[in-house]
């Protein structure tokens, strides 16, 4: 008959190989689980991602796609051809010479000869009686002279009194608050336009024929407020000698001989 320590040594020795066994068991359950469960929640991304295009990919499709087919390609936007040597193609090269042709070659001469210049092709005149009436609607050439004199009303009189101009150049009176300015009969040349500002505003006037022109403020002209207008040469010196003004009138017409004998 066993003895009791025999006893429990054999049931621990059995009890040892029982947790051996459920441990095995377990680690096998647990090695089981994890490989069904691998199986099952395998990545699929690859699969279902690999043939979806890529936002680049996406944009090249669109671009192409956009695109308009060859035949109805914008001829506009070519370049000109160039030949081998760097030079215009021909064929560009006849429509510009076809373009020249377009004109004759008396018409472009004779419209060139006036300086006229054209925007375009399309204004240039296409006949001898349009380039006519292109030269008819030219302007006359300006003439000479056309600089201003600035006359300027100091007090009671004028500064400069006399002043020396030559054909088209124009006087300019300023500073004309109380003051007008008004030619004198029989003291301009024969033939002359005569004139009268408007009292308290500036005036000008341009003088294209020569000789001598008096004139007067109407409103100071007891004071001796006038002047004088020597235009090119004085030819109507003689005249104005033989006037025999008196007065304020005499004064200026003095100061007018003197400076036209000085020229």
């Amino acid at each position: 008959m066993m003895s009791l320590d025999s006893c429990n040594v054999l049931g621990g020795s059995m009890y040892q190989k029982k947790a051996v066994i459920v441990t095995v068991i377990l680690a096998a359950l647990a090695i089981f689980v994890v490989a069904a469960v691998s199986t099952v929640f395998k990545d699929d991304s690859e699969e279902r991602y690999q043939n979806v295009p890529s936002p680049q990919a996406e944009a090249t499709i669109d671009d192409k796609s956009a695109v308009a087919p060859a035949s109805v390609k914008d001829e506009t936007t070519e370049p000109l051809a160039q030949n081998e040597v760097g030079g215009l193609n021909e064929t560009a090269t006849e429509h510009m010479e076809d373009a020249n042709e377009a004109v004759p070659e008396t018409v472009v001469d004779e419209v060139a000869e006036t300086g006229k210049r054209f925007d375009s092709m399309e204004n240039v005149p296409a006949t001898p009686e349009q380039a006519e009436e292109v030269l008819a609607e030219e302007p006359a050439p300006a003439a000479s002279g056309g600089e201003i004199h600035i006359v300027k009303a100091v007090g009671l009189k004028y500064d400069p009194l006399v002043v020396n101009i030559q054909p088209n150049d124009t006087v300019a009176w300023e500073n004309m608050p109380t003051h007008d300015t008004q030619s004198m009969e029989g003291l301009i040349p024969e033939g002359a336009e005569m004139w009268h500002s408007k009292l308290g505003e500036n005036y000008e006037r341009t003088f294209t024929q020569e000789g001598i022109y008096v004139y007067k403020c109407t409103p100071h002209f007891g004071a001796g407020m006038g002047g004088a207008i020597i235009v090119g040469k004085p030819v109507n010196l003689e005249a104005i000698q033989a006037a025999d003004a008196k007065g304020a009138a005499g004064r200026l017409v003095r100061k007018a001989i003197a400076a036209a004998e000085a020229m």
